[in-house]
């Protein structure tokens, strides 16, 4: 008798937070950001990133973020403009091992390898990267997840 080994991505709660950039401990286990010490609130379907709010400097100084409490992948285009998608691996559903390739704006899962594109388009192994509404307001980024 062989005993077979698989491996594959996880998409259970004991992924390691790894990737530079980005990958956020600020929601804690405090029930998310619904709290003023996070720098996000979450109201239905909106998330509410507090830009200014220290968590999140991660996203200025490197340009992208992973909000994996509530399973959002973040990028800064520019001073006025942010794209968002969705934080889980269309692979598997990993959702806290990312990195960000600025150079050929795609996201990488940790767990496999795979890359996504940025364009919500392009397909990677699994699917695409499925992006979400955002908008500016001040300081205040408003994510949509549909």
């Amino acid at each position: 008798m062989g005993v077979t080994m698989l491996e594959s991505c996880s998409s259970g709660g004991d992924d390691d937070v790894v990737g530079g950039g980005g990958n956020n401990n600020g929601g804690g286990n405090n029930g998310g950001g619904n709290n003023n010490n996070s720098g996000y609130t979450k109201s239905g379907n909106n998330v509410v990133i507090s830009l200014n709010h220290s968590n999140f400097n991660n996203l200025h100084s490197n340009g992208w973020f992973n909000l994996y409490q509530e399973k959002i992948l973040i990028i800064k285009i520019s001073s006025t403009s942010y794209k968002a998608f969705t934080g889980s691996c269309p692979h598997q559903g990993t959702h806290t091992a990312w990195s960000y390739n600025g150079s050929s704006n795609e996201f990488v899962c940790g767990q496999h390898g795979n890359s996504y594109k940025t364009d919500c388009s392009s397909a990677g192994v699994g699917g695409v990267l499925k992006c979400y509404e955002s908008s500016l307001n001040g300081n205040s980024l408003t994510v949509t997840k549909s």
